[in-house]
């Protein structure tokens, strides 16, 4: 077996690399089980023969060292701490955990490195302040959740569908005791920088590690640890109500859906604990290898996927001596337990809203949370791999599990009725998997996540003891500003994108609130003792930075994104809420929950809601005002003044998107007033349903027509089948079994490209296509008073069609590297392209060398082989940057692509976007070509669906344009793409949505 430092051979399992590439021991006798695909979790062990004296002196510390910890826990678990049922949701939510290092994991820290530190990068002096702030010990969080637990009061059952906050009960004092005991034999082991394990006599002495590749931990180990679970049992055999309190409240088998076309699946609503599973019955089963097993492993762990299945549907299965030294069984009553202590530990309080289909993302935090911390105790104490807490935790059923109860009902199976229109969460558009696509569940991925725990760590080098850059290194060096615009494409290509990714995904940061009202929080300004959120994770500035240097400024503001759920709940490493619904269904128009819908509509004709103050000119109206909470998303609001509300809550982010919000939602106006003129029998909903389902057709045809083609090229549209059906015809590429979410490469890396089109001036136009103004664009951001000022759209419409955006490269203008949402009163904002980084690397994304190989495209073994791919000038940065060129962020390798010869963008970002945008077209039920389905269209009105354009929709809703070119997304030539007079762009004839009111049919089906 070839042992290399930096590309496994075994891409399963453990493997065995030696310090220095070579088969057997690597320097000063060290080894090292790594775990694959770069996850920075490592153990080494030393001979003890080599290091004798220096073990006996680390044995003494260590025995000193638990002497002095157990004084701190009993002078902790003496102090009364605030009860849970006395604290208030935010005091909850701040103090339950310290926001914590990159490198930190919160309780579990599963498997650390013990290593020394190699030789370190050049420029690791200047990454010393790249990690966060941290605060206590969370080891002592822990202990004091022990005690905490003890005052917790129990909440009788509520026969309704809200539930009041629940509680559970604590453990007998006795029991507890038993288990702290179970605990500290773990955080023993867990300190020693050397494995333990136990010979035949249950005595621990230190052993070398094995040799094999195929080794993970030996048997003995495992035997202890099961000996102890066995122990642990009584915990809850002889105590059934410890567990029937924690899941007391069930749902009400009465819930229904806030949508027409599903129910909730009344057979996951039980009242009684039947569900759960028998406490010693296998909830997994994993295979582990002797040193003289040469069975190879596999993705779960050493047994076969086949195996693994034939095994869970056997149910509970018994084991003969020689079994059990190979097999793992992770029992229900282990689950129980984990999410039992993780409850604990997080101060878990069940929320009232979890059952219904729109649970608030921060009440999906407060239960992922609990799964995240429930994985990582699973991991600690069944010593996982990765690839165990990757592909074999997930299969665990936790419909059977205590946990079901608080599983959020929008990832829970629910029944599905076949209808017209989508449902405003977007459930049941995939039959088969109701909650894909979605508001409110995960992104997928298309590769494993590179966590540096294994679960939810910040992505670390490849190279072991090296960092990551430093973010703000690598806007300074490689994203630089230069100004080279386009000579073909307008800034609408920037925008409209911008606008269709808002259509498609917004991970979602936490939310703050006081006094009951959501509030902004810098996380570098606290208010005064303001504890920070567990999420703040604020990084620190070098202090010679250019832009805020200068100011003194030593802090940038930055939170992670909630967790999220996958599907039923099941463990396993961390994922992402996606808060809106993931087909392209004009959400940005509408809202991704019945509520946010509600709040946007007038329920009278179909209408949107507006805001008419230019009626004595005699123009469109704006979209309506945030009055509620004026301040939320403004900057320097004057007196008087609003932001706007819209189906998308970044709807004041940059004025253009404004702009192209204002315009849909009028042309949703436009059409609606139409439809109910010439189907005056069609009342206020169906009205408003059918010109959503317009739209949202609207919308799928300019993204495919005239967008994605100029994006990836003819090349990628053609070899992903992403081409539109000619001659109005149907297409029959429907898939149930495509994903529709978008990827979490495409949404923190890929979909970003347009970044580097920003111009740093937003121009205004005349009806002559004379520039009339221009403002800097920091003076735009979450500032759209300009348009208050009548004939402004209208100008700043025209400014999108005659503004060439920047060229494709890796510069990116200052005004989003160093002002982005910058206040009046200040001399800097945000970094834009250092939090593309940090998003990324928070969310656990594979870098561009990785990304490329999963492209089919060639990986860079070395710097030079950079070359190629981004240029001379990049590729040396890079070398002066990173360790090596697999620890390239994605975004920055991304946008630094020579571009493909037919699109805008290099072959790794269109390999990405073009994936992405063929499973959102193949998975769409409702896709807009759809034949056969109660919501396909007719021949004819699939023709006309077919005449939209961006130019249309800026004609028709401007106020007095009179002029475009056809393409609005090019640049206006006078052979290619010329101008037209507004009346002969084509519109829609909606005269084939005129519907008989007898019989309901179509009266033109041409």
């Amino acid at each position: 077996m070839e042992c290399h430092l930096l590309k496994e051979k075994y891409c399963h399992g453990c493997d065995v690399l030696c310090e220095r590439g070579e088969q057997g021991e690597g320097e000063n006798g060290w080894c090292a089980l790594r775990f694959p695909y770069q996850s920075g979790i490592t153990f080494r062990m030393r001979s003890l023969s080599s290091t004798m004296t220096a073990t006996i002196m680390k044995i003494t510390v260590s025995t000193i060292m638990i002497i002095i910890l157990l004084f701190i826990i009993g002078i902790v678990k003496s102090h009364k701490t605030l009860p849970s049922s006395m604290m208030t949701y935010n005091q909850r939510r701040i103090s339950s955990i310290p926001y914590n290092n990159f490198n930190q994991m919160n309780n579990y820290p599963i498997k650390q490195n013990f290593m020394p530190n190699s030789n370190q990068v050049n420029n690791d002096n200047n990454n010393d302040n790249y990690y966060h702030q941290s605060q206590s010990n969370s080891n002592q969080i822990d202990n004091q959740n022990h005690h905490n637990s003890n005052q917790i009061n129990n909440n009788q059952h509520k026969h309704h569908s809200n539930y009041d906050q629940q509680r559970w009960r604590p453990i007998p004092p006795a029991q507890q005791q038993q288990q702290d005991l179970f605990d500290r034999k773990f955080s023993k082991m867990r300190s020693n920088p050397f494995e333990k394990y136990l010979n035949n006599n249950n005595q621990i002495t230190m052993k070398r590690w094995p040799s094999s590749p195929t080794s993970s931990i030996t048997k003995s180990a495992f035997a202890w640890a099961e000996q102890q679970r066995q122990q642990s049992s009584s915990l809850y055999e002889n105590d059934n109500n410890n567990r029937q309190v924690v899941h007391q409240q069930q749902h009400d088998t009465s819930s229904t859906a806030s949508d027409n076309n599903y129910v909730m699946n009344g057979e996951n609503n039980n009242d009684n604990d039947n569900y759960l599973a028998n406490s010693n019955e296998c909830a997994l089963i994993l295979k582990r290898f002797d040193t003289n097993d040469q069975t190879p492993p596999s993705s779960y762990g050493g047994l076969s996927f086949k195996a693994m299945m034939e095994a869970l549907r056997g149910g509970s299965k018994e084991f003969n001596d020689e079994e059990a030294q190979n097999q793992i069984c992770i029992t229900y009553d282990d689950v129980n337990g984990a999410v039992e202590k993780a409850m604990r530990i997080r101060r878990y309080v069940r929320p009232n809203n979890i059952d219904n289909l729109e649970p608030p993302p921060e009440q999906i935090a407060e239960t992922a949370e609990v799964i995240q911390e429930a994985t990582k105790i699973l991991a600690y104490r069944f010593e996982l791999s990765y690839d165990e807490i990757l592909n074999a935790l997930p299969l665990i059923d936790m419909s059977r599990t205590i946990f079901w109860p608080h599983c959020p009902g929008h990832v829970k199976p629910i029944n599905c009725r076949m209808e017209r229109f989508r449902s405003y969460t977007g459930h049941c558009n995939n039959l088969e998997n109701p909650s894909w696509g979605a508001a409110n569940t995960a992104f997928v991925r298309y590769l494993p996540p590179v966590y540096s725990n294994g679960i939810d760590g910040y992505r670390k080098s490849v190279m072991k003891g090296r960092k990551l850059p430093h973010p703000r290194l690598v806007t300074r060096m490689v994203h630089a500003d230069f100004d080279h615009p386009s000579t073909d494409m307008t800034i609408l290509v920037m925008s409209w994108g911008q606008f269709l990714d808002h259509d498609l995904a917004l991970a979602m940061p936490p939310r703050f609130f006081i006094d009951g009202h959501e509030v902004e929080v810098d996380c570098c300004r606290l208010p005064p003792g303001q504890p920070p959120h567990e999420l703040c994770e604020p990084v620190q500035i070098p202090p010679k930075d250019p832009v805020y240097g200068p100011m003194g400024r030593k802090c940038h503001d930055f939170k992670r994104s909630i967790a999220g759920h996958r599907p039923n709940c099941a463990l396993g490493p961390r994922v992402h809420v996606n808060i809106l619904t993931s087909p392209i269904d004009a959400n940005f128009v509408y809202g991704s929950t019945r509520a946010a819908a509600e709040r946007l509509r007038t329920f009278r004709g179909g209408l949107m809601r507006t805001w008419n103050i230019f009626d004595k000119e005699r123009m469109k109206p704006l979209l309506p005002a945030e009055d509620k909470n004026p301040d939320l998303e403004c900057i320097n609001r004057p007196r008087n003044l609003f932001c706007f509300i819209a189906g998308d809550i970044r709807v004041n982010e940059q004025i253009h998107l404004t702009v192209l919000h204002t315009l849909y939602v009028r042309d949703h106006n436009r059409m609606a007033i139409e439809l109910g003129r010439i189907n005056p029998h069609w009342d206020d909903e169906r009205i408003y349903q059918e010109t959503r389902h317009i739209m949202a057709a609207t919308v799928q045809h300019i993204a495919f027509n005239e967008w994605l083609p100029i994006v990836i090229g003819d090349t990628m549209m053609n070899r992903h089948n992403l081409k539109l059906v000619e001659d109005g015809g149907y297409y029959n590429g429907y898939d149930p079994r495509s994903h529709t979410s978008p990827s979490q490469a495409f949404t923190t890396s890929a979909f970003r490209f347009g970044h580097t089109f920003i111009q740093g001036k937003v121009m205004r136009f005349d009806n002559n296509h004379k520039m009339v103004g221009q403002h800097s664009l920091r003076n735009l951001l979450r500032r759209p008073y300009i348009v208050y000022r009548p004939g402004m759209i209208d100008e700043l419409a025209m400014g999108l069609v005659d503004t060439p955006a920047q060229n494709y490269d890796s510069f990116i203008t200052k005004e989003v590297s160093g002002h982005l949402f910058q206040e009046e009163d200040d001399f800097a904002g945000m970094d834009l392209p250092m939090l593309n980084l940090l998003r990324a690397r928070e969310q656990g994304v594979a870098g561009y060398n990785f990304y490329r190989e999963w492209c089919g495209l060639k990986r860079a073994e070395s710097f030079e082989d950079l070359i190629p791919m981004v240029g001379n000038r990049t590729a040396q940065l890079y070398s002066e940057l990173y360790a090596h060129p697999d620890d390239i962020d994605l975004w920055s390798g991304g946008v630094s692509e020579v571009p493909m010869p037919d699109a805008l963008v290099g072959p790794t970002f269109a390999c990405i976007i073009a994936r992405n945008f063929a499973n959102i077209r193949n998975g769409d039920r409702f896709w807009y070509e759809n034949p056969g389905m109660p919501s396909s269209f007719t021949p004819g009105q699939l023709q006309e669906i077919k005449k939209s354009s961006q130019a249309r929709i800026i004609c028709a809703n401007g106020d007095n344009i009179t002029t475009i070119q056809r393409w609005a997304l090019r640049r206006p030539h006078e052979i290619f793409n010329p101008r037209l007079r507004c009346n002969e762009i084509p519109d829609l004839d909606l005269n084939y949505w005129r519907e008989n009111p007898n019989n309901g049919q179509w009266m033109m089906n041409g």
